[in-house]
Order: C-alpha cells, then sequence, then structure tokens
C-alpha cells in the first residue's frame, strides 16, 4: 500500500491512495473517503484499516465470499454498505441520471473559492464509464470555482495523481485521467495511464456519498 501526496495549483494539498491490484479501485476509494472525513494519516493505522475494509467487503457479500482485487471489482451497494460502517452519516448508491451528476456532486460537496487547503471535506465516490470499455471508482473531496468556473478535484486510486476537471451543469460529467496535478513522489510505487484514452464519464455506474 502506499499514500501519494498531491498538490494542485489551487494552495491545496491532497492524500492519494494508490490501488495495489488492477480491480481495486473501489476499495481504495473507500480508504480516501474513509481517511479524509476522519482525517487519519498514513502509517500503521492504514494498514489495519485496509484489512478491516477488506474483510467488511467480504462479509457484506455474504457466503463465505471472497475478494480477489485481481479478478474481481466491486459493487457499488457493498461499498457503500462498508463505509456506513467507518463513518458518520449514511452512504448510498445513487444512480444519478447522467445530465444530472454535476448538480449533485455541486450539492453533497459544496463548492469553494480559488485558493486555500480544504479541511472539512465531503467526498463522493464517482464511477466512471470509460469511453472505450470497462470502468474505474474515483473521489471526488473538493470544488472550486474560478470566474463561474467550475472544476473538480479528482483523486484516482490508478495513478495517483489529483485531477482538475472542469464541468458544467446541465451536461454529462466527462473525466479525462490524461490531465494531471504537481505530483512529488517520496517513496512507493503506482500504475500509469499508457495513453491518452482514458476519458470517460459518470454514466452506469453513478456515485456514491452520504444522504
Amino acid at each position: 500500500m502506499a499514500w501519494f501526496t498531491r498538490f494542485t495549483r489551487f494552495g491545496d494539498v491532497h492524500l492519494v491512495y494508490g490501488q495495489e491490484q488492477n480491480m481495486s479501485c473501489g476499495i481504495a476509494s473507500v480508504m480516501m473517503c474513509v481517511f479524509k472525513i476522519n482525517k487519519l494519516k498514513p502509517g500503521s493505522e492504514a494498514v489495519t484499516v485496509e484489512t478491516d475494509i477488506y474483510k467488511k467487503y467480504e462479509a457484506a457479500m455474504g457466503g463465505g465470499y471472497h475478494y480477489d482485487p485481481t479478478q474481481i471489482g466491486t459493487y457499488p451497494q457493498k461499498l457503500a454498505t462498508i463505509l456506513n460502517g467507518f463513518t458518520d452519516g449514511t452512504w448510498n448508491w445513487h444512480q444519478t441520471p447522467v445530465n444530472d451528476v454535476p448538480q449533485a456532486l455541486i450539492d453533497q460537496v459544496g463548492v469553494r473559492g480559488m485558493f486555500g487547503p480544504s479541511v472539512d471535506v465531503s467526498p463522493v465516490i464517482l464511477g466512471v464509464d470509460w469511453d472505450t470499455g470497462g470502468a474505474h471508482w474515483v473521489v471526488v473531496d473538493t470544488i472550486r470555482e474560478v470566474f463561474s468556473t467550475k472544476y473538480a478535484t479528482i483523486c484516482d486510486p490508478w495513478d495517483t495523481n489529483v485531477h482538475m476537471q472542469k464541468f458544467e451543469t446541465g451536461s454529462p460529467f466527462r473525466y479525462d485521467a490524461n490531465t494531471g496535478g504537481f505530483t512529488i513522489d517520496f517513496w512507493g510505487t503506482h500504475k500509469e495511464y499508457t495513453s491518452n484514452s482514458a476519458k470517460g464519464q459518470v454514466k452506469t455506474w453513478g456515485m456514491i456519498y452520504r444522504d
């Protein structure tokens, strides 16, 4: 496991958790939400929390289920279930209409000014359908507004980068993972997007957030 410190042009700092396996982006997104809400820090506690999250996910699936993150993705309803055991509030999976995703994101995360750190956040997990097929879980923990233009801060567990995504209400939320923030790697390894085809929108898998 590895946590990475990422900086944005808005004077903010974000901890991003790198997924260990190809299909573990859902669990990694849950980890980030738990740590951001509870203001936890990476260390020995992170190992305990991650192990507990995996166990609770398997328990939520029932029937002696064993989760293999190298082969199997995660179900949004179950991700919401285990989040309810680690933070306050009630998490649910929302199959939000495509054009309503931006407004729902604003309602849940809130909008901040142009500059300054974000201390108290209300993160949302987004399910991105890639244009080329497949899907991916990411976390939005901050939205900035600059001269009436809104930018979502996307913490991506695949490349452990922070991506500033411009978006508009009333239109589908598009994610382009080829544009990132300023990164510094002190230790740990992470994956990379190998082409400029990592683009998609929040559609089939919707959103996971606290009601």
